[in-house]
């Protein structure tokens, strides 16, 4: 597909998927026709002279980004969203959806956390996914209600979801051994006594709830056995400061694999080809697969971005929770 923007008059540059965004706005006089997969999602926008970002006036997409309302995207002519994502706007969830609040002593603070049990499940011994951004995945995501439509169609077996909304995101998730205990100490145990679990886990994120995902699966295989990670932020590494931002990390995940005792841990990875983190997480699955660990990779024509890890939850849920024995 070939991709033609025409700058408005007050635009100044162009932040996009290929640019990562803010990272490397693209001055208006390099912006040139370029060319993206039939099948691609992309999203962009336009800054101002005051550096602002604001939406293209020609381009009538509304906004399909919860974080930036600025955000416009394009569509090849062969994308085809993924259709157990397309779940109408007013759908709610048909299970019991549990609201706990927990007083963590290891993050010093309470915490609130949405736990989710598919209709006729209650107090059943389950599969547990816990979801790092809780509230983007049960909300946004409409992550309970595609699971729906999986298990009523038959395509992966019931289990009970857990979706915990960050604080601090960023602190969280990056290599925070409070908040891995608070996750691994307190948020289990206290699940486990309205959402009974059955012994098996997987650790859920997207971006640095990714990296966060294979952390605690990593320290913890006991308790946590599967991976999904999508979009994972696999630049960032231990002792690296977090205002340095990912760009500056290095592949110390990739390294770690090759180099660390295996662990019997399961990953799903999946990420967009338009978006800086596709070499990391490319690489990270290649030295998963060299050292004989069982992973699925998949990739997206498509950016950092919701769209991208909606996309990818039907996928993800049918390889976690496969039906049968």
């Amino acid at each position: 597909m070939r991709v033609d923007l025409t700058p408005p008059s007050w635009a100044t540059h162009l932040v996009s998927d290929l640019d990562d965004w803010f990272r490397a706005p693209r001055p208006v006089a390099e912006v040139a026709p370029f060319e993206l997969p039939d099948d691609v999602y992309f999203e962009y926008a336009w800054l101002d002279r005051e550096g602002e970002p604001r939406p293209d006036p020609l381009n009538p997409n509304p906004p399909n980004n919860p974080w930036w309302e600025y955000a416009r995207y394009l569509a090849g002519p062969e994308y085809e969203p993924d259709p157990w994502s397309q779940v109408p706007a007013k759908t709610a969830p048909a299970g019991q959806v549990v609201r706990l609040r927990l007083d963590s002593e290891h993050l010093g603070q309470s915490r609130h956390v949405l736990v989710y049990t598919p209709a006729g499940h209650a107090n059943e011994p389950l599969p547990q996914v816990v979801f790092q951004d809780g509230k983007a995945y049960f909300g946004w995501g409409k992550t309970p209600q595609v699971f729906d439509r999986l298990l009523r169609a038959g395509r992966c077996a019931p289990a009970h979801l857990v979706f915990i909304p960050p604080v601090d995101r960023t602190r969280e998730y990056h290599f925070n051994d409070r908040y891995l205990a608070f996750v691994t100490e307190e948020l289990l145990s206290a699940v486990q006594s309205r959402a009974p679990g059955n012994g098996q886990r997987t650790a859920w994120g997207a971006s640095m709830g990714g990296l966060c995902s294979a952390e605690l699966a990593w320290r913890h295989p006991l308790s946590f056995q599967t991976v999904v990670s999508q979009s994972g932020a696999f630049l960032f590494h231990p002792g690296q400061r977090l205002a340095d931002g990912p760009h500056s990390g290095k592949e110390w995940w990739a390294e770690r694999v090759r180099t660390e005792a295996w662990r019997p841990v399961r990953w799903v990875l999946q990420t967009g080809t338009l978006e800086w983190l596709h070499r990391p997480n490319e690489n990270l699955a290649a030295a998963l697969e060299n050292a004989d660990f069982d992973v699925v990779y998949r990739e997206r024509p498509s950016g950092h971005n919701w769209t991208t890890w909606c996309n990818g939850l039907a996928d993800a849920f049918c390889r976690i929770l496969p039906l049968g024995p």
